[in-house]
């Protein structure tokens, strides 16, 4: 059943391009496609396990050095500032963390995280309605999980599948080209539906980089880098041609390497006898290609640099708006000024902030200059 829900607040909804607040004030419809949400039950068993101690004030760090602030433990506080900053709607997702939410934080199996994660998913969608979207989040290395996936997408309405960019450590650390991968990308090239591909809270190389936060500002750019190439080359686009895929951050350091990648295909192992099996490229086209027709990316970095290179690399209708609001403590209002700064037209900033974002997640939003907008929501 198609339920229609206003874009914000319970009486009615607000025109998707002019979001006007209490005092009259007009701003831009903005979908923020990165957010990471925990509900009341969730921030209990992290206090529980240890990763934060609800009594002392915040931000707070573990033996982990997992930091955690209050705008991530409480919803509560945490809206009112994406509101009052200009976000519209959120899709939330935990594609990147399933891993270690069920081994780390929950103890329970993968399928046991997913629902768990899902039913707080669904409570807040409930708590703040036409406020959130969701993801079905998923582990891509584990089929098993599928009907979970498609029960989220079917009775929770979810608008997309959230995965993690590896999954494992050390050797045994395995990327999305993994065989594991397949059922994945079939089902989502046959449905239509984007998997969003978020790095995993312990990054390839993090054993060298938990000083000065590096897992974070390096490794997990990394990883989706690594990932990203990996995808290109093992020839997964030229299988799946209809597949869309969004890689958060920026697309990890992709645009900064995509020439060192064009010029590895190109060169591949041509003229060499026995070429090592598993190792030449496998991709039909050269891998800037597939940034035009099947990998879309975020705006978040905090860097205008990043964000021009982006929009270059995948042309501007492929930027969708994201912020990482709520482990990152701040970034709303910082992204919306970068996006302005680097996109002097308003045409193009709509397709950064809603526009593409409503497209290729099926929001059902719709423009002031067609009719009173709603966000639908299939349940």
């Amino acid at each position: 059943m198609d339920v229609v829900q206003p874009i914000r607040g319970e009486k009615g909804a607000t025109p998707i391009g002019l979001d006007a607040d209490s005092h009259g004030t007009e701003h831009r419809a903005i979908v923020d496609t990165h957010r990471h949400p925990i509900g009341p039950k969730l921030a209990a068993k992290m206090a529980e396990r240890g990763f934060y101690d609800p009594k002392q004030e915040l931000p707070q760090t573990n033996t982990q050095d997992l930091i955690g602030y209050r705008e991530f433990y409480d919803l509560e506080y945490a809206m009112p500032k994406a509101r009052e900053e200009g976000v519209t709607l959120c899709l939330a997702s935990n594609g990147g963390e399933v891993e270690w939410f069920a081994r780390d934080l929950l103890k329970v199996s993968t399928g046991d995280a997913l629902k768990i994660l899902n039913d707080e998913y669904l409570e807040i969608r409930d708590r703040y309605p036409g406020e959130f979207a969701l993801m079905a989040n998923a582990h891509a290395l584990e089929e098993n999980c599928r009907p979970i996936v498609e029960e989220m997408l079917r009775k929770g309405g979810a608008k997309a599948i959230a995965v993690a960019s590896s999954y494992g450590d050390g050797s045994d650390r395995a990327f999305l080209d993994s065989p594991k991968a397949e059922w994945l990308w079939e089902f989502a090239a046959a449905n239509d539906i984007v998997v969003h591909i978020h790095p995993p809270m312990l990054s390839v190389g993090h054993e060298v980089l938990m000083q000065y936060r590096l897992n974070e500002a390096v490794g997990r750019p990394f990883d989706s880098t690594v990932n990203g190439a990996r995808m290109i080359a093992s020839g997964l686009f030229d299988r799946h041609p209809k597949l869309q895929v969004l890689i958060v951050h920026m697309g990890g350091e992709l645009a900064s390497v995509l020439g060192r990648l064009e010029f590895n295909w190109r060169l591949n192992y041509k003229g060499i006898r026995n070429p090592p099996a598993g190792k030449p490229y496998k991709n039909d086209r050269p891998p800037s290609d597939y940034f035009k027709t099947n990998i879309l990316v975020d705006c978040m970095g905090f860097n205008p640099i990043g964000l021009r290179a982006a929009v270059e690399m995948c042309g501007v209708d492929r930027v969708v708006f994201g912020s990482d609001y709520g482990p990152i403590p701040y970034g709303i209002k910082e992204h919306v000024q970068i996006v302005e700064d680097v996109l002097p037209s308003p045409a193009e900033r709509e397709l950064v902030f809603w526009k593409t974002s409503n497209r290729v997640f099926r929001l059902g939003l719709v423009d002031t200059d067609l009719v009173t907008p709603a966000f639908h929501q299939s349940r």
